[in-house]
């Protein structure tokens, strides 16, 4: 069985890339394979996560419906890109030289200053206190969160990147600031094709979270897909993703990224 999922998983990832992929080689359904392989290890500890945050605080997901509820957006959206910025650890830090991101949506320190508190103080918080955090950061997207992929591309970029799965999140153009984003966040072009996409987004967010909506939502292929992971076996492993949320809020409350 987990090898005909993984095989779906793969099919899945090769029609997501489909448009950039009109030539493939031999070696890209191998790619896929090795993609859908690591999302197995990293799919089984956000899952081993959430059980734990249910558990421990048992109010976690009537709060998260609530919040997805007044930003108009899905919760299984908001729990797919969270089990892929940290596997849905709470106290989870980016490892990597000079990188502050931290908790369940991986906030930097610039953005949790903007938003009245540390990355220090955010990893001691308790999950149901950083969904609040979510849920004001995302305000300023109410009501345009309509889509995994235009989740993620807040989250992402601080803004909504327009377009469907095909538009490019990363670089947008060739300055150093943007020539960096890409680099930092290189193991997202799933195709190796030197950009981003708003459908590679939506793709590394649910082979991590898989959560299904309850209802369909008009345009977002991706969450119409079942996979099935009801046997997954729990498997340590450290986030690794990079994200960047440099924010300003400025009079009306929205963010832009600064420069």
């Amino acid at each position: 069985m987990k090898g005909l999922r993984q095989a779906g998983a793969a099919a899945l990832f090769l029609l997501m890339i489909a448009p950039a992929a009109d030539a493939q080689d031999e070696g890209m359904n191998d790619r896929a394979l090795r993609i859908i392989a690591r999302s197995e290890a990293k799919h089984a500890r956000s899952r081993q996560n959430l059980i734990k945050i249910v558990r421990d605080h048992p109010n976690f997901w009537i709060e998260l419906q609530a919040i997805a509820k007044q930003l108009k957006t899905d919760p299984a959206w908001l729990l797919n890109v969270m089990a892929s910025e940290s596997l849905l650890n709470p106290a989870a830090r980016n490892g990597l030289p000079r990188q502050t991101a931290s908790g369940l949506l991986q906030f930097i320190e610039s953005t949790a200053q903007i938003m009245g508190t540390t990355t220090k103080e955010i990893r001691r918080m308790s999950p149901v206190e950083q969904l609040r955090l979510v849920e004001k950061y995302l305000t300023p997207f109410r009501g345009r969160l309509n889509s995994l992929s235009d989740v993620y591309s807040a989250v992402f970029r601080g803004f909504i990147v327009e377009g469907g799965d095909a538009s490019v999140v990363a670089p947008l153009g060739k300055s150093n600031k943007e020539r960096r984003i890409y680099s930092l966040n290189r193991w997202l072009d799933f195709n190796g094709d030197g950009k981003i996409t708003k459908g590679e987004l939506a793709l590394a967010a649910f082979t991590t979270g898989r959560f299904q909506p309850v209802a369909p939502h008009a345009g977002e292929s991706l969450n119409r897909n079942s996979v099935d992971t009801s046997d997954q076996q729990p498997e340590t492993r450290r986030t690794r993703s990079i994200y960047v949320r440099c924010l300003r809020l400025h009079s009306r409350g929205r963010p832009r990224p600064i420069s």
